[in-house]
């Protein structure tokens, strides 16, 4: 392809998107070359960030695009009053209700509901990627 968009690190090695679509590729990469690219992808995240919230903008204002444009989405949610609560707990039992996560619970309830909390609060581990 000859007008791909291409990423090139600080040493000058390019990388085409198609080698980055390649899963392939990136398992026959260095260790360096793919710490690289993710580096360079995270600079590269928040700039796009800003080129969408940019178009939103102009689409919100009435400006159009010959192919993009805002389409409608349906989104469904239950309703969370009592009642429906109740009904759903006798018709299918305590696990068709949701518990609310610590965080949503202290914002309901205050700092109050700490105490409660800490009986019942189970804590797992996880890995999440650390970029220093």
């Amino acid at each position: 392809m000859a007008n791909e968009l291409m990423i090139v690190d600080q040493w000058g090695e390019k990388f085409g998107v198609k080698d980055l679509n390649d899963k392939k590729f990136l398992e026959n990469i260095t260790p360096q070359q793919l710490e690289d690219i993710v580096y360079l992808k995270q600079n590269i995240n928040p700039v796009f960030k800003n080129v969408d919230a940019v178009l939103k903008e102009r689409l919100n204002k009435g400006e159009q695009f010959p192919h993009i444009c805002f389409s409608e989405t349906e989104r469904s949610d239950i309703d969370q009053s009592e009642q429906t609560k109740i009904a759903f707990v006798k018709k299918y039992g305590w696990d068709a209700v949701e518990v609310k996560s610590p965080a949503k619970l202290k914002r309901k309830y205050g700092e109050d509901i700490q105490q409660d909390l800490d009986k019942v609060i189970v804590y797992t581990t996880g890995q999440r990627l650390k970029y220093e």
